[in-house]
Order: C-alpha cells, then sequence, then structure tokens
C-alpha cells in the first residue's frame, strides 16, 4: 500500500469525503474482480455521471443516520433480511 494511503483515520467524515470513500471502495471491488458484474459498473457510472447522484446520496446518508442497522461494519459479512431490502442472492 502506497504510504500516503497509511496512518490514522479520522473519527467522522464530510458528506463529500464519504462519497468519495464511497467511490474508491467500489473501484477497488472492481478491480479485484476478474469480470465485474454489470450493476457494479453501472452503479460506478451513476457514481461518476448522473446528476442526481448527489441528492441520492443525501438521502442515502439521512436513510443511514434514521435506521442504524443496514450497512453496519459490525455485521461483517451477515446478510440482513429487510422488508425494503432485495432478496438474499443465490449462493
Amino acid at each position: 500500500m502506497a504510504d500516503h494511503l497509511q496512518g490514522d483515520l479520522p473519527d467522522s467524515l464530510t458528506l463529500d469525503e464519504a462519497f468519495r470513500a464511497t467511490f474508491y471502495m467500489l473501484l477497488q471491488y472492481v478491480e479485484l474482480e476478474d469480470k465485474p458484474s454489470d450493476a457494479l459498473i453501472l452503479f460506478g457510472q451513476y457514481l461518476w455521471t448522473d446528476p442526481a447522484r448527489w441528492g441520492d446520496w443525501k438521502d442515502a446518508v439521512r436513510r443511514a443516520l434514521a435506521d442504524g442497522g443496514l450497512g453496519n461494519p459490525d455485521h461483517e459479512g451477515r446478510w440482513q433480511e429487510r422488508p425494503d431490502w432485495p432478496s438474499r442472492p443465490a449462493d
């Protein structure tokens, strides 16, 4: 890992920093895949180009702050069943 990517992280991020971190996480994941799914590529294109993305991002942050459960980093790989979430993908 590059030296500039080492070191302590802040306790919190701005909305802009968190959005950019999401984009980099997506890029990292795509780079790991031999053949990334079309959905993943389309999501990346959406994050990069869609004018509505910033409003959608802020809505997603509001939902995360109100919910606190889905996407919790402490759930490490456990799929959380929710009525507003698509069915679990087949293994």
